[in-house]
């Protein structure tokens, strides 16, 4: 358990990690300065209790589905931690994620497979790129979706620049990942050998899912429905603060702000996600004070609920 610990408290003192939360906090803090902080208060202070409770229950579930996935996921390369074992583990790797930028927590979800079960951290590396390809896939399409539902053909220049480099983001993923089948017998003939056993797994990985009909469907069905219970969360905090939104918008909002904790500028993107929510929300007609309220009331359960939720959790983990 200490073997761990001391490499994070490292990460957290970082200069990297210390200059990501003073630009996360500038950001916040601009954002805080452009609005009246005492009608944000009020507003808040009329939050149902039911309903926002309940959207901290679904963001927790949210968790639980991803911890599912990631399970079925490693089962194809004869990986079996168990559905609790795997859905801790994410949960963790999330927590990392809150307090570290570049999404770190992904490396560190490996590093506790393997610890757990001596799984290697090539294999399972694989596994977790599979998910971000399947998350980032099933993202774009419903921002996409969602997108030309609320803004038809006058789609914000911002927005719609943002999904064109997405989805050529994407594309030269894809393209990767076709070469690296299509030639993977060539490129054995390159690695040098100290590295073609994590090639190897490396390899496995990525593609042995693929090559299971029922696990692809397993997958995305999974990918969607937690995508779904995000959007859910959002949608039980609008209503929370008495707001009547489309569904559509609170899918829109929700996924570009996703899209930013990919940004590995600051931690969980802390600072840009905030902003983002006000800014989208302004578009369709929101206050800015009231979409404040919003997008921290969200965040409050997204993000800073899982630094309290995570430290507990990492501190009486028996795998960390």
């Amino acid at each position: 358990m200490n073997e761990e610990k001391p490499r994070i408290s490292a990460l957290l003192t970082s200069k990297k990690t210390v200059f990501s939360f003073i630009l996360s906090f500038s950001i916040l803090y601009l954002l805080v300065r452009s609005i009246n902080i005492d009608d944000v208060i009020a507003i808040a202070k009329g939050t149902n209790m039911f309903l926002y409770v309940a959207a901290f229950v679904m963001h927790y579930l949210s968790i639980v589905v991803r911890g599912v996935r990631w399970n079925r996921l490693l089962q194809t390369i004869r990986i079996q931690p168990g559905i609790a074992i795997a859905t801790e583990m994410v949960f963790l790797s999330w927590f990392v994620n809150c307090i570290v930028p570049a999404k770190l927590g992904d490396v560190y979800r490996s590093y506790l497979l393997k610890k757990k079960n001596s799984a290697p951290i090539s294999a399972s590396i694989g596994s977790i790129f599979i998910e971000r390809v399947c998350d980032v896939t099933i993202l774009l399409l419903l921002l996409t979706l969602s997108g030309l539902l609320i803004f038809r053909k006058n789609m914000p220049t911002q927005i719609s620049e943002a999904l064109g480099i997405g989805y050529i983001l994407l594309a030269v993923i894809t393209l990767g990942l076709i070469v690296l089948w299509v030639f993977k017998e060539r490129l054995l003939e390159i690695v040098p050998n100290r590295f073609l056993f994590h090639f190897n797994n490396l390899h496995n990985g990525l593609y042995r899912s693929f090559s299971d009909g029922p696990t692809v469907f397993f997958v995305i069905t999974l990918t969607t429905l937690a995508w779904a219970m995000e959007a859910a969360r959002f949608f039980l905090v609008t209503r929370a603060l008495g707001l009547q939104i489309g569904f559509e918008v609170i899918i829109f909002v929700v996924l570009a702000a996703s899209l930013l904790t990919a940004i590995p500028l600051t931690p969980a993107g802390l600072g840009a996600v905030e902003v983002s929510i006000v800014f989208i929300l302004n578009i369709i007609g929101i206050d800015a004070t009231l979409g404040t309220s919003l997008a921290l009331l969200d965040r409050l359960i997204s993000y800073w609920s899982m630094l309290v939720t995570g430290s507990i959790a990492y501190m009486i983990s028996d795998r960390t």
